[in-house]
């Protein structure tokens, strides 16, 4: 009977596999009706926002803080909000950098914190079982940073070699020039410099963090192995007695959107290629209420080796290695950017190809193969990231950090599936109109200013980002 037990289960599995046909591709299932997990909230006495996702798959926790107010509340010394963060695990009240090193190692966790354009947040993963000295840590470094002298030098030193190192990379350059161009006064439009880097004193930062750093200015997301009765004593005993504390609100100059087709060039002597982004003024995060719909419209244009942008600059005119397309959301504005690194003798007609399949966005309607194509990709995609714990808890915070509707995520995925060839093409006529656009490009001026000058009028630029007369 054993002997013929794995031929009577081959015979089955024949047997079952016999009336599919294997020349057609699979149906996609339905996209689920809600793949984002439920959470617990809770307010703690002093303001703090706490947010519990269970999930008992890994005994690992993650817990990810968020201050309101990153980079746009450097005020006229960019740079300080960057430097708070990298310094808040470099030593603290209790524990010098080396101790605070060794304590987050010796749990096998990790602990580091980073600064965007609207907020700072602060990270730890570890195991479960480590769940208690780990948020002593976590709390430690929010709560009692020191920000050494001797530590912030060197993070100054390495900050200056970066900047210098920039001067030379069309990378950094052009998007630095693009944000310039965009956002202009507006804090997203400016950039670190080694003169604001000079400016920011070891006084700054602790001003900073005095400021911002309030229970009632932060967010607690918290994704692991744990009941949420169980962890949010824990919380309220690490952070309860962070002190709460009145915000300020930061007056800050108006997003002036972009008129016109303008052409803003970076002379950069000697480059052998050029960096293009064509770029426009987008909605803020809360504004883009249609952002899974817009995602499937963006893939098509330019998500990957399948994107149009991709298809027509490499495979059909070999123009580049790559050109892709991307929206990028903060809380009070966002912007869109088609970008590609071209050879110099054909910059200028990458860049109008790229106009090219702007239009054709907005006149043609997609195929529905191509359509569907990008529809499953993107819900693929997200599904997938729900397995990043990292992933999630920002979600969960982004929802309050921005005020997203309490269900933006639980529809996500149904939403992208719904999308059709007219939807794109509304999108495409909302958001890439091509009349308002702005052209960036860091590249040789000598090769490529007089092409670029038959597409619009160029404005010129030195690697101080200063215009050039």
């Amino acid at each position: 009977m054993r002997r013929l037990l794995p031929l009577i289960l081959s015979t089955l599995v024949l047997s079952a596999n016999a009336d599919i046909d294997r020349t057609k591709k699979p149906e996609p299932g339905p996209a689920p009706e809600a793949a984002f997990p439920d959470y617990v909230t809770k307010v703690l006495p002093n303001g703090l926002k706490v947010f519990v996702i269970e999930d008992d798959r890994k005994p690992t926790i993650t817990m990810r803080l968020v201050i309101k107010g990153g980079d746009v509340n450097d005020a006229d010394k960019h740079g300080t909000a960057g430097f708070v963060a990298s310094l808040l695990n470099r030593g603290t009240t209790t524990r010098d950098a080396l101790t605070f090193a060794k304590a987050v190692d010796s749990l096998g966790a990790t602990l580091e914190a980073g600064s965007g354009a609207d907020a700072i947040s602060v990270s730890t993963s570890g195991l479960t079982k480590v769940t208690g000295p780990l948020l002593d840590l976590f709390a430690d470094a929010v709560m009692h940073p020191v920000f050494a002298q001797e530590e912030f030098a060197k993070a100054q030193k390495r900050t200056f070699s970066a900047l210098t190192a920039q001067k030379k990379e069309p990378h950094s350059l052009v998007g630095k020039l693009m944000n310039a161009t965009l956002f202009g006064e507006h804090p997203y439009g400016k950039f670190t410099t080694p003169e604001s880097v000079k400016a920011i004193t070891r006084d700054d930062l602790v001003k900073f963090h005095a400021t911002w750093f309030a229970p009632n200015n932060a967010s607690l997301a918290i994704v692991g192995d744990g009941k949420a009765a169980d962890i949010l004593p824990k919380i309220e005993k690490a952070l309860g007695g962070w002190e709460k504390k009145d915000v300020p609100m930061v007056k800050k100059a108006a997003v002036k959107p972009i008129t016109g087709l303008t052409i803003h060039l970076l002379d950069l002597p000697g480059s052998v290629q050029s960096n293009v982004i064509v770029c426009r003024n987008a909605p803020s995060r809360a504004q883009a209420t249609d952002l899974p719909e817009v995602n499937v419209m963006n893939s098509i244009l330019g998500g990957g080796f399948s994107g149009r942008l991709f298809q027509n600059l490499r495979e059909k005119h070999g123009y580049t290695y790559g050109s892709s397309s991307a929206f990028g959301y903060n809380k009070e504005a966002g912007y869109f950017q088609a970008t590609a690194e071209t050879r110099n003798d054909v910059t200028a007609p990458a860049i109008n190809e790229i106009l090219g399949e702007l239009t054709r966005l907005m006149t043609e309607p997609v195929a529905e193969p191509e359509l569907e194509l990008q529809r499953q990709y993107n819900i693929g995609n997200y599904l997938l990231s729900l397995e990043n714990a990292g992933r999630v808890a920002s979600r969960v915070q982004d929802i309050e950090l921005y005020g997203l509707a309490p269900d933006f995520y639980k529809t996500y995925a149904k939403r992208m599936a719904a999308v059709t060839p007219a939807t794109v093409k509304e999108l495409a006529t909302k958001y890439l109109s091509t009349k308002d656009t702005a052209i960036v490009v860091v590249g040789d001026a000598k090769q490529v200013r007089e092409s670029l000058a038959k597409i619009g009028k160029v404005v010129l630029y030195d690697t101080d980002l200063k215009v050039v007369k």
